[in-house]
């Protein structure tokens, strides 16, 4: 079980040579629970907490943070002051990591106005386009060491995702007749899939709650947070998540990432509905999996629409 509270004495621990004042619970699910310590000498850090049953994505953190140290791309992630898997100070793994300038997109979304979440998706594009400059060997999802199960080609690799996905979403009740339409809409579009050659560092979570924005100097992106899903993949994979998963998600934030990204391929659109859909059934099956039954209906309108 993740902790709620982490006292004083401990947050100083971890935290050494700094002592820390405060402490609060921030944000957190079943992954990981996540704390503002407050120091003594005026700064703050982020402390993550990770859950018994994936306790390796400490691991995979640490390995990608260092990835884009080590590749001299210029996107603002945070900087890692400690990992620890020993289980000394605290009963599970734990990072931590310097506290980052600027407020999260998804706390300010109701005051933004078209003109400003624009400015914002343009920058989210320009950030992601600064990622896929990383490159992988191979296909397929990332851990602590590098690609895992790796794929030669996207095709291959988005053939075998969609079973997957589509296996776990018929045994958790989905509707069979639906799967079956998504699984020959997907077949007659595989070129599109087969398009994208070299796979990329994506970050495969960039939603609002991911991005970190500050007004000082004008509005703009100051950090991107969360990078336990990272995957080698398509580019066009990517956006389509930072789209679909929008609260405010329109034509027109989707025109203003593209714009932002600044080098999409021929028939990127067709693309990217696919991997909607993709990540739509992905949600759908993780909801389901959770016995999480209230979002499912309207993913499955989603997923009807995307096919039909």
């Amino acid at each position: 079980m993740l902790p709620d509270e982490l006292d004083l004495a401990t947050a100083t621990a971890i935290v050494k040579p700094r002592r820390a004042r405060s402490v609060e619970r921030l944000t957190g699910g079943g992954n990981s629970a996540v704390f503002e310590i407050g120091c003594a000498d005026g700064t703050a850090v982020i402390a993550k907490i990770y859950s018994d049953l994936l306790h390796w994505k400490l691991e995979k953190e640490v390995f990608v943070y260092d990835l884009l140290r080590r590749s001299a791309v210029v996107v603002p992630v945070p900087t890692v002051l400690a990992a620890d898997d020993s289980k000394t100070l605290l009963p599970k793994n734990y990072l931590v990591l310097m506290k980052l300038e600027g407020e999260h997109v998804l706390s300010i979304l109701d005051r933004l106005d078209d003109d400003e979440l624009a400015t914002i998706n343009r920058q989210i594009g320009a950030l992601l386009r600064s990622l896929h400059d990383v490159r992988f060997a191979e296909f397929g999802y990332v851990d602590g060491s590098g690609v895992v199960s790796p794929h030669g080609t996207n095709l291959e690799y988005m053939r075998f995702q969609f079973a997957k996905k589509l296996r776990e979403f018929e045994s958790f009740g989905g509707d069979a007749a639906l799967a079956g339409t998504i699984e020959r809409r997907v077949a007659e579009r595989e070129e599109l899939l087969a398009a994208c050659e070299q796979p990329s560092f994506c970050h495969n979570d960039c939603h609002y709650g991911n991005v970190l924005v500050s007004r000082n100097g004008g509005l703009r992106v100051t950090r991107l947070l969360d990078f336990e899903n990272v995957l080698a993949g398509d580019p066009l994979l990517d956006l389509a998540k930072a789209h679909c998963y929008s609260r405010r998600r329109s034509e027109s934030t989707l025109a203003a990432l593209v714009e932002g990204y600044d080098d999409v391929p021929e028939r990127w659109r067709e693309t990217l509905d696919l991997y909607v859909l993709y990540h739509w059934l992905e949600l759908w099956d993780w909801y389901a999996s959770l016995g999480q039954s209230e979002p499912l209906p309207e993913l499955e309108a989603e997923l009807r629409a995307l096919v039909e």
